[in-house]
């Protein structure tokens, strides 16, 4: 990826969200910053993480939804993940990731775009707490949402980790070994990513999910 490109936010003082901040976002409406200020964020933590340069945000820029909407700048998906790799990217309370799923065992069963993409009006599992992960999925479906795949939820807690503190997410886009999902969870204080029954509800688990996806 062209990490080369000169960046587009050129204020002097970056927004950077807190967790006060996070659960605003998670809990329309959104009055904190600006759809602007909250995009930049997200590609200058892509960038530093190297998941992302600058250029992947040039389709989005002039199609930002109105301030009040909690949107997720989701970079192209690789061949192959590294979740080992990719948990390590994770920070929460001073802590870094860790992984306990073999990527050969996860099966996406949604198609997710290869390019860039921004995930709109998502919900990040708070509104599906308790419910059962084969449960959420076909509700989702039935919304005509769009589910959490593995590589959704990891970008998601790259950028805010501080949903972990609230609650675990169940990726019901994803399964792993057939019956079960993949899942994010704050374990002994770490994000964790591992996996859990499909038929099993928990009142800290819920799948996020996201209205529509937009792609350049």
């Amino acid at each position: 990826m062209d990490t080369t490109a000169t960046p587009q936010n050129t204020e002097k003082h970056q927004f950077i969200p807190t967790l006060a901040h996070y659960e605003v976002l998670a809990s329309l409406p959104i009055t904190l910053q600006t759809s602007k200020e909250l995009f930049d964020y997200q590609i200058e933590k892509l960038k530093s993480k190297g998941l992302a340069g600058y250029d992947i945000a040039d389709p989005f820029r002039s199609r930002l939804p109105e301030k009040g909407m909690f949107f997720l700048l989701i970079p192209p998906p690789p061949k192959v993940l590294k979740l080992d790799e990719l948990m390590a990217l994770v920070e929460l309370d001073g802590k870094t990731g860790v992984n306990y799923l073999d990527p050969v065992h996860i099966t996406d069963l949604v198609e997710i775009p290869m390019t860039a993409s921004v995930l709109l009006n998502v919900e990040d599992g708070r509104g599906r707490l308790n419910i059962k992960p084969m449960v959420s999925r076909e509700e989702i479906k039935k919304e005509k949402r769009h589910p959490y795949t593995t590589w959704r939820g990891i970008i998601h807690v790259i950028l805010f980790p501080w949903v972990l503190n609230h609650h675990n997410m169940d990726l019901v886009g994803s399964e792993y070994n057939g019956v079960n999902v993949p899942d994010l969870c704050s374990f002994g204080g770490k994000p964790t990513l591992h996996n859990g029954w499909e038929g099993s509800a928990n009142p800290r688990w819920g799948a996020p999910s996201a209205e529509s996806v937009l792609v350049p």
